[in-house]
């Protein structure tokens, strides 16, 4: 097994994740595509490496995996700082704002705070619109849109179109419930239903982002499943650390039916389903508006942990998004559970080069066995492995000294355990950084691992994306080869492909 090794960290900008210009970032905001652009808008403090009073940045895409950076969308004023929201395009001019035309509306919670105590504050939500592409925005003269309804955590509204009822659905964080309103014209919003009182994982963090969608239920090769599954409806919502959490921020979803009114959730209340089983992996929310021909659900995530994130290794700016993913829904004998896909735009890029991996299949016995002569410090691959009962077996994907990936097969079933270590001084970070994660994996003795590596990440998909670890990893950024540790027993790699990601 790789000795780890406690090293300071260091940090070098991904070439592959979404960072701000400078400052600090946190919540993706306000996703939405029009006119051949993907916008991603996030929480934004420009004028330090720490949370401050939030603003909304702003980018513009065509692939999904480079950036222009424009200016700010939303900046605090006397009604308070920007937080987080969603943005929709008002095809119909539904608003009245856009002179019978098409154009963009950002809703977003204005957060206002007592001038002698930061933990007295109001919430309401507001309203923002641009009538040129997303260059400008103006926001509402009739802001707040939503009143402050007498208690503090009010935030985070999702927008989304209910066409069966031809009504707007608003989904806002509420404490440690979602609650969703509904409008005729965007405008005007009146309370509809409540959800999440006794509902999947609470912790003494409120809830936050809120996400709502309807995606079509792929049948799994298991087909434990009865009657038809058509589509059903998806909330996502991220759960915020507890004082006393040591895993910290986490995202959750559940799957059910939305009846324009309210959410019926199609699983036990106590049933926890995570969208991410890592440490990294918070506020997730998904494009609105992608084109129907498209037919894909596209997400992304804030990839940190607030139990660190403000002393998480620094170069001028601190935060960096998820690789955006492509969400279904598969039917389990467990039940209906998201699966995710790194977006086909990775892949499709002319950056990504494929690269000498080992022959396949092959037996691997005790011992180091290299799968990739020449690794890459930002990179795609994927690999099969046939695990022998009472194998152990570790790989380095090029994370160095401070991260390890192992599994193991005690003769029932497959356990995969992460290992991260690392320090930078700060007691915080050095407290809650380092970890060592178990999981059960849903298989026999067969797994499949499909990773991405960049600088300061690590986000690894198996079984075909039914289970997502993501974490933080500021390793040395040399590249590196991609190695397997057979420590005992033995194991057959039945697939193995690496693709070099060059900026």
């Amino acid at each position: 097994m790789t000795t780890l090794v406690e090293t300071p960290l260091s940090v070098r900008r991904p070439e592959w994740h979404f960072t701000p210009p400078q400052g600090w970032m946190n919540d993706p905001n306000g996703l939405v595509h029009f006119d051949d652009e993907y916008h991603i808008f996030y929480q934004y403090y420009p004028h330090d490496r720490v949370h401050g009073p939030m603003h909304w940045g702003h980018a513009v895409s065509r692939d999904l995996c480079h950036w222009e950076h424009l200016p700010l969308a939303l900046a605090p004023d006397e009604q308070g700082t920007c937080f987080s929201g969603s943005a929709i395009v008002d095809w119909h001019d539904t608003s009245g704002l856009f002179e019978g035309e098409a154009g963009l509306l950002a809703f977003y919670t204005v957060h206002r705070e007592a001038a002698d105590d930061p933990e007295d504050y109001v919430q309401e939500q507001c309203l923002a619109y641009s009538r040129d592409r997303g260059r400008s925005w103006q926001k509402y003269a009739g802001n707040p849109i939503i009143a402050a309804p007498g208690f503090k955590d009010f935030r985070d509204p999702k927008v989304v179109w209910h066409a069966p009822s031809r009504r707007w659905v608003m989904a806002l964080a509420c404490g440690q419930t979602i609650r969703f309103y509904l409008s005729e014209n965007l405008l005007d919003w009146r309370l509809a239903s409540e959800f999440g009182e006794g509902q999947g994982r609470h912790t003494d963090g409120p809830w936050e982002c809120p996400d709502l969608f309807e995606i079509p239920v792929e049948r799994s090769s298991e087909g434990a499943t009865q009657g038809e599954l058509a589509t059903r409806w998806v909330v996502v919502v991220g759960v915020g650390a507890g004082e006393q959490d040591t895993f910290g921020s986490f995202t959750q979803y559940f799957v059910g039916h939305f009846d324009g009114e309210r959410f019926h959730n199609d699983h036990p209340d106590e049933t926890v389903l995570l969208m991410d089983e890592g440490r990294d992996f918070y506020a997730a929310q998904s494009w609105s508006d992608v084109p129907t021909e498209d037919g894909r659900r596209l997400a992304i995530a804030w990839l940190n942990n607030w139990l660190y994130a403000k002393q998480v290794p620094e170069a001028g700016w601190r935060g960096a998004m998820s690789f955006p993913r492509e969400l279904a829904l598969v039917a389990t004998p467990e039940g209906v559970r998201l699966r995710q896909a790194f977006a086909a735009e990775l892949l499709a890029s002319s950056e990504c080069r494929s690269a000498p991996a080992a022959a396949v299949p092959v037996e691997l016995g005790p011992g180091e066995h290299r799968l990739v002569e020449a690794g890459s410090a930002a990179a795609h691959g994927s690999l099969a492995l046939d695990l022998r009962e009472g194998s152990v077996i570790e790989l380095d994907l090029q994370q160095g000294r401070h991260m390890s990936l192992r599994l193991s097969h005690d003769g029932a079933r497959l356990h995969l355990e992460h290992r991260r270590d690392g320090h930078n001084g700060d007691p915080g970070f050095d407290r809650h950084y380092p970890h060592r994660l178990t999981h059960d994996l849903p298989t026999g003795s067969a797994v499949e691992l499909e990773w991405l590596i960049d600088h300061g990440s690590l986000e690894l998909l198996i079984d075909g994306g039914r289970l997502s670890l993501t974490h933080l990893s500021f390793a040395d950024p040399a590249h590196r080869p991609v190695v397997l540790h057979v420590e005992a027993g033995a194991c057959r790699v039945t697939d193995c492909r690496y693709r070099r990601l060059d900026a």
